[in-house]
């Protein structure tokens, strides 16, 4: 940190407690999230990055008249670290600390700590209400949050035009939807549903925007009733004639200012015809709780109904899925050549790599946008889980090394989400040893999801452990989830089955989750193989009606074969990989010119144990989808 932006974050985190003691707070809470709790946030919801200086996408803060802390989890723990001045917040892992633990130490009894109920979901207002009130410390809630008094150049909010997800890709009209979420409602007894999240109502309504980076949503909230009639709150100036027309005259477009209100005569008539009203206490601000049961409704906590239906893609989404990553594919194909040929020349920088990956993506006029910033870490940045290169931290590629690249487009057709950890230069000496040794552990691990198999009702938690497992035998492991789910062309992030020591949901056929384990060793590189996959029907249980699953890898792109050690992979593994490459190199090659399929003839090669890469003729399999 620049002593001028160590000034600012001073000036700041001073503004901030004098509008605390003129409010009568002594602390304030401030999440990452914000009213739609959006993992990616528009500028005008930076609040946490705005006091703090910490840009990742998960964290947290608390601000006491004399003390602070900026929290996060296990993948930005040296990131924090960087951006934070330590001088004015200590930093914690909020995954060992929860802010409510860290105010309960810090904060004396008696104290009012500020926060704002539409940035906290209910059920994390509870957690930090049970910890504080058996310190006697109160929660306050605010009317207006404090930290936007004191953000004099804050930017406006998001207010970009409202598309239509086509349906042809959707595979359900916003009808269907909105009667598979009316029945969620009635299966409940319930009057209605407030969806809280801006993925969901994007999901409901078949619609898209460009209100945050990355991620193709329209900020706004929704209520469906039990007939199948939704509020919809957004400006109305944002949604055109072509959208109104497609939802029909059940779908009302309300002013945002007029929540309130609505929520207020939603309460009357639930409470008239003796029913609660669903939120998901998890994924919804407390505001709405307060609101509902201020008017005398009972709220009713229950699982957010779009979560489910939109994780278990259509027939229709899942083909789209594996198109946009055939297109993703090429562009990763062309990329890599070059790099290959450019990269150890010496000269490239972090940021140079992510501006040419983007460049080639962006030559398929179906990419949209990123699904995230792109990660190009060059050796010891590439321990840092989630890095982002800046001015300050830009590498300079210098060979021999590995670089690690975790990218992602958002196509029509989807969302993709890929690592590759790459070899620069010719590997020698110990240290090439244990790279290799430790990519092929790593490999091992991805290797082992990609070939599970396991009966419907298996959940991410039983198969977390095939990932780490040659890690482990190796006293190795790596701190964060082995898989996420994707959307299509929504978030790169999202809830379905979650591949972690504590993935308890279990997987459900159409789920498209990622597969990525890896390894980092602090202050001297990071491994990461990510590939998406999509879950699939695989036959039924011997002596059983149950089904089995098993994944199928839809990322299209060769694994760097030069940092394997093939002798500490077994058959199976080889068998596996020889058998991706093919498909790859099938899938793409018919979208190639004659230079890139040389280059990705060589990069997809059998491997054969104790031989290395031993080029040859591919066999043929099914012919690939076709790029329109």
């Amino acid at each position: 940190m620049t002593s001028q932006q160590k000034q600012n974050t001073g000036d700041r985190l001073a503004a901030l407690r004098g509008e605390l003691q003129a409010r009568g707070l002594d602390g304030f809470i401030i999440p990452h999230d914000d009213e739609f709790q959006s993992e990616y946030l528009p500028p005008s919801a930076e609040r946490l990055a705005w006091v703090t200086g910490f840009t990742g996408s998960a964290g947290i803060a608390a601000v006491l008249k004399d003390k602070a802390v900026a929290m996060t989890d296990g993948r930005y723990t040296l990131q924090i670290a960087r951006e934070v001045e330590s001088s004015l917040f200590a930093t914690a892992n909020m995954m060992e600390t929860s802010a409510g633990e860290w105010i309960a130490s810090n904060a004396v009894a008696g104290a009012k700590i500020g926060y704002d109920p539409r940035l906290h979901t209910e059920s994390d207002f509870k957690q930090m209400q049970r910890v504080l009130k058996a310190k006697k410390i109160e929660l306050v809630p605010v009317d207006s949050n404090p930290v936007d008094a004191v953000w004099a150049a804050r930017p406006a909010p998001p207010a970009t035009t409202v598309t239509l997800f086509p349906e042809s890709i959707a595979g359900r009209s916003a009808a269907d939807k909105r009667g598979i979420v009316a029945k969620g409602v009635n299966d409940n007894g319930a009057a209605a549903v407030v969806l809280a999240e801006a993925v969901s109502v994007a999901w409901l309504l078949n619609i898209r925007g460009k209100d945050i980076d990355f991620n193709p949503l329209a900020l706004s909230y929704a209520i469906v009733h039990d007939n199948g009639e939704v509020d919809w709150f957004i400006d109305g100036a944002r949604v055109p004639a072509d959208v109104r027309q497609a939802l029909g005259n059940q779908v009302v477009v309300r002013a945002p200012a007029d929540l309130e209100k609505v929520l207020g005569a939603l309460a009357a008539r639930a409470k008239t015809d003796d029913k609660p009203v669903m939120i998901d206490s998890g994924r919804a601000p407390v505001w709405f709780s307060n609101i509902l049961k201020k008017q005398g409704a009972e709220v009713l906590h229950a699982e957010d109904p779009c979560l489910i239906p939109r994780a278990c893609k259509t027939a229709q989404e899942q083909q789209a899925m594996i198109n946009a990553h055939v297109r993703d594919g090429v562009a990763m194909v062309r990329f890599l050549k070059w790099l290959d040929e450019e990269a150890p020349k010496g000269g490239l920088t972090e940021m140079d790599v992510a501006d040419r990956l983007e460049s080639f993506r962006r030559m398929d006029p179906a990419c949209l946008d990123l699904s995230f910033d792109t990660i190009a870490g060059w050796a010891e940045n590439g321990a840092v889980i989630h890095y982002k290169a800046s001015a300050d931290t830009n590498k300079t590629i210098t060979p021999p090394g590995m670089l690690l690249l975790d990218s992602g487009a958002q196509y029509l057709e989807g969302t993709t989400d890929i690592t590759r950890t790459l070899a620069v230069g010719e590997l020698k000496g110990p240290q090439a040893v244990n790279m290799k040794r430790d990519f092929t552990l790593v490999l091992k691990g991805h290797i082992g999801v990609a070939k599970a198999r396991f009966p419907e009702g298996a959940t991410g938690g039983q198969i977390d452990g095939m990932a780490r497992a040659a890690l482990w035998g190796m006293n190795k492991d790596y701190d964060h989830g082995t898989g996420h789910g994707v959307g299509c062309y929504l978030g790169v992030h999202e809830e379905a089955a979650t591949i972690t020591p504590r993935g308890a949901r279990s997987f459900k056929a159409g789920m498209v989750i990622s597969n990525e384990p890896g390894f980092y060793k602090k202050d001297a590189y990071g491994i990461r193989i990510e590939s998406l996959v999509l879950v699939k029907e695989d036959g039924v249980r011997e002596g059983s009606s149950k089904k089995m699953l098993a994944f199928d890898t839809i990322t299209m792109c060769p694994i760097d074969q030069r940092l394997i050690e093939p002798d500490l992979l077994d058959i199976a593994d080889i068998e596996w990989l020889n058998a991706y490459h093919e498909k790859v190199y099938q899938t793409l090659s018919p979208h190639l010119s004659a230079a890139e399929n040389q280059w990705l003839l060589q990069a997809t090669a059998p491997l054969k144990k104790n031989q290395g890469l031993n080029p040859g003729a591919l066999p043929v399999i099914s012919p690939a989808p076709v790029i329109a």
